[in-house]
């Protein structure tokens, strides 16, 4: 095994999951989750909408839909006096293919030099 590309790797996939960290957050709650899968069955969403289909708040419907923009998920788009939010994940799955890539190239590194 090749110690430089083996530690050329790791520091990737290290700057990878970092990445990620934003992406894994805004995925990990239970409401986020749900707000995703809103926006998958509809082109977009305003607050009100997303408040009328779920049991939580305004003010915490609109706190999840800031971490999900943040993490780069969803998108808002102002259209007269709403704000509407869509899915904005491909950005997101291509970070998430890479770190996978990167780290599935390690394993079969490690499991090539311990054979």
């Amino acid at each position: 095994m090749d110690a430089p590309n083996t530690t050329q790797l790791e520091t990737l996939v290290h700057r990878q999951l970092r990445e990620c960290s934003p992406i894994f957050l805004a995925l990990a709650d239970p409401i986020r989750q749900d707000i995703i899968m809103l926006l998958t069955k509809h082109d977009s969403l305003n607050v009100a909408q997303i408040v009328e289909r779920s049991p939580m708040s305004r003010s915490a419907i609109s706190h999840h839909l800031k971490i999900l923009k943040q993490a780069n998920l969803v998108q808002a788009a102002k259209v007269a006096t709403e704000i509407y939010y869509s899915l904005d994940i491909e950005e997101a799955v291509r970070h998430l293919k890479d770190f996978i890539a990167t780290t599935e190239r390690i394993i079969e590194m490690k499991t090539a030099g311990a054979e």
